[in-house]
């Protein structure tokens, strides 16, 4: 019987593919009462990711619409906090700060106000750390700091310049404040995630953090990370970058996050990655992918990226991406962001977390990008031309 049992829950983003995992984790693992469960997600947006639970608590809005969020939370014991945007398109750049940075300050803001919630699960990213040292080393807490690593992949050089740079935004007093941020994605989750430790200490908040790697696996409707499969399916990948991810079972991180809210100490950050061997190069990880689409659809034609794609060619073509997609009014599939942070090894160990919350991984990579062939499969998701919502 877990802890959550007969408490009401609150998770933000519940549409999308962590949110859709966590979601299917509590009720089918959990035995979790659906009602139980609110969904808070964008209005007008699908929800087919969570067609096969009924009567769960389905309440739409916009995480930046305060009032929204405080109605949201009413009468709400434990937020699960996922909702986020992890796009590297930089036509969506404001956007996605104001997402990822001022709705994590909405969510903080109605717990502090609230008299019903008692802890709060924070969905960061291990993205936030930097880049091990030395890099290509699997990185943890000791070894990976956003403002020291090098290569610097973060904006910002320190915690006071982080916080004063949010207040800025906010304030609107920030000169050109875009050109400023190097990784769209990486910087606004930078940014929630010192927002988060800001409330914590200065209004005690009892907030956990969880720091997944890049998660594979069923549910992911919306095409997040399944993009990748997606362009090798559709035979439109062409190489890989010389970088490489922590890849993780979606379900395994749903289950980090059950542990984090029960187990997780206030203030604490924990990284929710796969096996060891599931630090992966890019090429490696879409040799993978290539392998079980293969295997899935024995009849169509696909390659395996076997060029790994200089950093300088890339980028230049990511700026030739981005400017055509400026032209035409589209959103840009590759950008300069996104090459400079698919360039640099991102490797991350789940240590702390199997210390102290007794996590670990259940299932593989492969196992992963097989659970997601098969869910786009059911989908008709491989038909699909582009993400559902992109914002």
């Amino acid at each position: 019987m877990t802890f959550l049992a007969g408490k009401k829950i609150l998770i933000t983003g519940g549409t999308g593919h962590l949110g859709s995992a966590l979601v299917h984790h509590l009720v089918q693992n959990l035995q979790l009462t659906p009602t139980n469960i609110r969904i808070f997600y964008l209005a007008d947006t699908p929800t087919k990711s969570l067609m096969d639970i009924f009567d769960l608590d389905l309440f739409p809005g916009d995480i930046l619409r305060l009032e929204d969020v405080r109605r949201a939370g009413d009468g709400v014991d434990y937020v699960f906090h996922m909702a986020g945007s992890t796009t590297f398109d930089p036509q969506l750049k404001r956007r996605q700060w104001d997402i990822n940075v001022e709705g994590t300050r909405h969510v903080l803001e109605a717990f502090r106000h609230s008299s019903s919630i008692k802890k709060m699960c924070y969905t960061s990213t291990v993205n936030v750390l930097g880049v091990p040292n030395p890099a290509g080393s699997i990185g943890n807490f000791e070894n990976s700091d956003p403002y020291s690593s090098r290569p610097r992949l973060h904006a910002f050089r320190s915690l006071e310049e982080t916080l004063a740079f949010i207040e800025h935004v906010r304030k609107e007093h920030a000169s050109r404040w875009e050109k400023k941020i190097k990784i769209d994605y990486f910087d606004s989750k930078l940014a929630a995630q010192e927002l988060v430790q800001r409330y914590v200490r200065e209004f005690g908040l009892d907030v956990v953090s969880v720091l997944p790697g890049t998660s594979f696996g069923p549910y992911d409707f919306l095409i997040g990370n399944g993009i990748y499969l997606l362009l090798i399916y559709q035979g439109q990948m062409p190489g890989a970058l010389k970088g490489g991810i922590s890849a993780v079972h979606v379900m395994d991180v749903a289950e980090g996050h059950c542990l984090a809210m029960e187990k997780g100490r206030r203030g604490e950050r924990y990284i929710i990655t796969g096996y060891p061997e599931d630090n992966l190069s890019f090429k490696d990880l879409f040799g993978i992918m290539a392998d079980v689409l293969h295997r899935q659809f024995p009849d169509k034609k696909i390659r395996a990226p076997k060029l790994v794609v200089p950093s300088w060619a890339a980028d230049m073509g990511a700026f030739l991406s981005e400017r055509y997609a400026r032209l035409v009014g589209r959103p840009s599939l590759l950008s300069r962001a996104a090459v400079r942070a698919g360039s640099m090894p991102l490797f991350f160990s789940y240590e702390k977390a199997a210390r102290e919350l007794g996590y670990r991984p259940k299932r593989t990579a492969r196992q992963a990008i097989e659970d997601m062939t098969a869910y786009y499969r059911a989908q008709n998701l491989f038909e699909s031309r582009g993400r559902q919502v992109d914002s």
